[in-house]
């Protein structure tokens, strides 16, 4: 008897922009960004935990996957990573499993090449959601750039997926 599908979110943690999806099996559930450049830099972690913290309670993931961050010594720089040190808590707490994929394998994975541009990125997630082919062109760069955090976190998901095929139940 198969398994059933994981429930994966995805997070692509920014200091302006935060991408977020939600995978089940094959189908992306919800996906977009969540603007922090109108929040103060000492409200921003706040405000992530906050909607990191809503998803988990909506959606109930099994995986949280995250784009690799690290330390760092500029305190308010640092909060990139306790974006994903909080994620990694809210996973724990809810018994869902976590992981950190480089950015690097991540487009590997999903454009066939680990030294792919975002815009290339953008473009094999949009192949495999066609819905999405619409925040591939905008008349503004930087609404590209925007985006491409939704497209970034979609492909987390999507190289979880490729690299933890589901497995057999008995």
């Amino acid at each position: 008897m198969p398994k059933a599908p994981d429930t994966i979110l995805a997070l692509d943690p920014g200091l302006r922009d935060l991408g977020y999806a939600v995978l089940h099996g094959r189908r992306l559930v919800t996906s977009g960004v969540l603007g922090l450049r109108r929040v103060g830099k000492e409200r921003r972690l706040a405000t992530a935990r906050k909607h990191v913290t809503t998803w988990m309670r909506t959606h109930h993931p099994s995986v949280v996957v995250v784009e690799k961050t690290y330390r760092h010594p500029v305190p308010w720089l640092d909060q990139l990573h306790q974006i994903s040190r909080s994620a990694r808590n809210l996973a724990t707490r809810r018994n869902a499993a976590f992981t950190m994929y480089s950015p690097q394998s991540v487009r590997a994975t999903v454009a066939g090449n680990g030294k792919a541009k975002k815009p290339e990125v953008a473009i094999a997630v949009a192949h495999r959601f066609p819905s999405l082919r619409v925040y591939l062109t905008q008349d503004r760069r930087w609404k590209e750039r925007y985006w491409q955090n939704m497209f970034d976190a979609i492909a987390l998901a999507l190289h979880h997926q490729a690299t933890h095929p589901p497995s057999r139940g008995r």
